[in-house]
């Protein structure tokens, strides 16, 4: 699996974990509930700025979003 299918997978299984809907991950990042979507079906990724945010909120290292 590519970086991008892993963090797209990723970032849905920890918003899931964290019990949150797309559209109150969307408001904690500044981004809109479509650009979630986007990130979690792999049609793109999020900004390289958001990652540390995204690692920090999800309680977890940067690496840990591109892993299995």
């Amino acid at each position: 699996m590519d970086a991008k299918s892993l963090l797209s997978k990723n970032i849905a299984k920890y918003r899931k974990r964290c019990c949150m809907t797309q559209s109150q991950l969307a408001e904690q990042m500044g981004v809109t509930t479509q650009a979630v979507s986007k990130w979690e079906q792999g049609i793109c990724a999020p900004d390289i700025t958001l990652l540390p945010e995204l690692a920090a909120f999800f309680e977890v290292n940067i690496d840990e979003l591109f892993n299995e």
